[in-house]
C-alpha cells in the first residue's frame, strides 16, 4: 500500500494542478472531479478500512463540529490581525467560487470535504502511520497536503493548509474516526465560504 500510495500523491499534484491552473467549466466542479478520482483511489486501496474509520459516536461528530468552529475562528482573527497583507490571497480564494449559486457550491463542499479527508487522512497519514509513528506522520502529511496548493501561487492558502492538516489529522488521531475529522473539515469550509466568508 505504501507504493500506491506514494504514486497517488503524484497524482494529487497532477489533479491540482489540474483544477487551480486549466480553466474549463467552473472551479467547483474541477475540484469535485479531482476529489472523486482521489477517494476512489482511497477506497480502492483502503477497501473496508476507510468505510470503518468513518463509523464515530455523536460525541465524535460534536467534537469535529466544534474544532471546525475553533478553525475557523483562528483564520478569522488571523485575517483580521493581518488583513492588510492577506487581502488580496483571500480575494484571489473568493474569485474561485464565482459561477455557481450558493446552495450548489455548499453541496459540494460537503461531498469534497469529506473526499480531501477520506485520501489525506483516511489513506495518506494512515499510510504514514504506519512507517512512521503518528506524530511525525501527521506533519509529514500535512506538508504533503499544503504542498499540493502549490498550483494556487498562494502562500497564505498554503500555510492555511498547512495549519488545517495538522489539525485534522491530529484530530483523526486522536478520535480515530474520519467522520470526526470530516465534520470538522466540512463546518470549516461551509463558514468560510457559505455562511461567513472572511470578504
Amino acid at each position: 500500500m505504501w507504493r500506491g500510495s506514494l504514486f497517488s500523491i503524484l497524482l494529487a499534484y497532477a489533479l491540482w494542478f489540474l483544477t487551480f491552473r486549466i480553466n474549463f467549466s467552473s472551479f467547483w466542479l474541477r475540484l469535485a472531479f479531482s476529489v472523486a478520482v482521489l477517494l476512489c483511489l482511497s477506497l480502492i486501496m483502503r477497501r473496508r478500512g476507510l468505510i470503518h474509520e468513518f463509523k464515530t459516536t455523536p460525541k465524535g461528530l460534536l467534537v469535529g463540529i466544534m474544532v471546525g468552529i475553533g478553525l475557523y475562528l483562528l483564520l478569522l482573527a488571523g485575517y483580521t490581525l493581518l488583513e492588510h497583507f492577506v487581502a488580496q490571497s483571500a480575494s484571489e480564494v473568493y474569485q474561485l467560487g464565482v459561477g455557481l449559486e450558493p446552495y450548489l457550491i455548499a453541496l459540494l463542499l460537503i461531498f469534497t470535504s469529506i473526499g480531501e479527508e477520506a485520501y489525506w487522512r483516511g489513506l495518506i497519514l494512515h499510510s504514514l502511520r504506519e512507517r512512521m509513528g503518528s506524530i511525525h506522520a501527521v506533519v509529514f502529511s500535512s506538508l504533503l497536503y499544503s504542498s499540493v496548493h502549490v498550483w494556487t501561487m498562494n502562500i497564505p492558502l498554503m500555510l492555511i493548509a498547512l495549519i488545517a492538516g495538522l489539525v485534522w489529522g491530529l484530530l483523526y488521531v486522536k478520535t480515530r474516526s474520519l467522520a470526526s475529522a470530516s465534520a470538522s473539515h466540512i463546518v470549516w469550509t461551509e463558514l468560510i465560504f457559505i455562511f461567513a466568508p472572511l470578504q
